[in-house]
């Protein structure tokens, strides 16, 4: 319905010119912010010839003559271009590249007790991060399911890692099986209260709990948009409105941060929509993704709000490019605007959309998965080790997930001299010891029924068996 001009009116900020919202100054330099999500912009890649299809998006500018019709259907045909997009893998090792294959294994003599503190630029984790090898870096990145793995070359201790958008959930991958936790509000009421004094404290409760189970990573707030009240995960997220989200969420994780317990906010980003939400491809504008739905991450990561620095990627596409695979999105804004260096992680790889590969040259860190996916599924990073392009987004990724780790609980108790060394489980030992014995068995065991059948088909019962059976035919 048309709106009512007299509760309207227009304001003009005299303080406001062409340049006040065109750099981010949150690193306390002027960046320069620019278009990051142009592929999720059906018009865009009009423009550039990459389809020949438009959408008329909603404007303020002109609010009746673009709103939407319910009854409408907007269809968008593929194409080459869009096909080429939605293919599980991207990346392509380009043999001509340039680049110089970053040290590994070096003796540089430093442990990750040694960065607590130090700025993610400093220097000295060019040091730390020539001393991992190969397979510890495929390690860190490929095998985080609740978890992330110690790295014996830099003395890094490994994590337990636990869900929480409503607070600390134990759950049998948690060390600290059998710790009480706090029952605490759906997110929704909490930005309801419109109190960020009171969700401030909520925080802190939340990391005090993770601190009593020994869980240095809480995978959660969650900040996603209410676009329907049907939403399927509304309980997980804050409110429809990107600033209200932004204010509460940044309450609540510097709350749980202030604890020394690392958020991972989740998920990130376009996660509005459960039903169907692995691999949905959602087209917007630029405008629309930085005014709502990632204004509502964008408090709770910024430093100068919530000190949040680690997000959980969602399943959703950005037009047909995984969020996690999203350069724009991910080293574009959250690293270069927001200045959040820490782990970025996947949602649980459940699919081949979210290969290895793609997700390290996008920006994700590390991946909610056991480490045989990483080897063995699609993008597997196994098989980049003579990659240089490929190892120096590795190594990056490393840098993230150690510097989340240097500077969260994990490292309480860890000391100078303190010495990690990697140990296998006695369970895990017997289930490789059993998996070796029971494949040569089973091998064994099929020769031999292989070879008793041969010899059972030329005994005269067998041949005389068969006999019959050819002379009932014949009748």
């Amino acid at each position: 319905a048309p709106g009512n001009a007299t509760f309207t009116f227009k304001w003009n900020n005299p303080e406001l010119d062409t340049t006040t919202f065109a750099v981010s100054t949150e690193s306390g330099e002027e960046y320069a912010i620019t278009n990051q999500l142009e592929s999720a912009n059906i018009n865009l890649l009009n423009e550039a010839g990459m389809t020949d299809q438009t959408i008329t998006w909603l404007s303020r500018s002109d609010w009746e003559g673009t709103m939407p019709s319910l009854k409408k259907t907007v269809k968008i045909a593929l194409n080459d271009y869009l096909v080429k997009g939605l293919q599980d893998q991207q990346y392509a090792t380009d043999a001509k590249a340039e680049v110089e294959m970053p040290t590994l294994g070096a003796d540089n003599g430093l442990k990750l007790y040694d960065m607590i503190g130090l700025a993610y630029d400093d220097p000295k984790w060019d040091e730390l991060l020539d001393q991992m090898t190969f397979a510890e870096m495929v390690s860190l990145i490929g095998d985080s399911f609740h978890w992330t793995m110690p790295v014996e070359s830099v003395q890094a201790p490994g994590t337990r890692d636990e869900n929480g958008p409503q607070g600390l959930t134990v759950t049998l991958f948690g060390a600290g099986l059998g710790v009480e936790t706090t029952a605490l509000t759906s997110e929704d009421v909490l930005a309801a209260t419109f109190n960020t004094d009171l969700v401030y404290e909520m925080g802190n409760i939340v990391g005090n709990d993770c601190l009593a189970a020994n869980v240095a990573f809480l995978y959660g707030p969650g900040a996603n948009t209410h676009r329907t009240p049907y939403g399927g995960r509304n309980f997980e997220y804050y409110s429809e409105d990107g600033y209200l989200s932004s204010e509460i969420g940044a309450a609540e994780v510097k709350g749980i941060e202030e604890k020394g317990v690392y958020v991972v906010i989740k998920h990130f980003a376009l996660n509005d929509c459960e039903q169907d939400r692995i691999g949905l491809g959602v087209w917007l504008t630029e405008q629309a993704a930085r005014e709502i739905y990632l204004r509502a991450f964008q408090g709770a990561l910024e430093d100068s709000q919530g000190s949040g620095n680690g997000v959980m990627m969602a399943y959703t596409r950005w037009g047909t490019q995984w969020s996690g695979a999203n350069a724009g999105l991910i080293k574009g804004i959250m690293n270069e605007e927001w200045q959040c260096n820490g782990l970025q992680i996947t949602d649980n790889v459940l699919n081949d959309m979210v290969n290895g590969i793609d997700g390290v040259m996008g920006g994700t860190t590390t991946y909610d998965s056991m480490l045989a996916f990483m080897i063995t599924g699609k993008g597997g990073l196994a098989g980049y080790e003579n990659d240089p392009v490929a190892v120096k987004a590795m190594r990056e990724a490393c840098h993230h997930n150690l510097y989340a780790i240097a500077n969260s609980q994990a490292m309480n108790g860890i000391g100078p001299d303190t010495t990690i060394k990697t140990t296998e489980p006695i369970v895990q030992t017997l289930t490789r010891v059993l998996t070796f014995v029971f494949i040569p068995l089973f091998v064994l065991s099929l020769v031999m029924w292989i070879i008793k059948v041969n010899k059972f088909k030329k005994t005269e019962a067998y041949i005389s068996y068969k006999e019959f059976k050819k002379s009932l035919k014949n009748k």
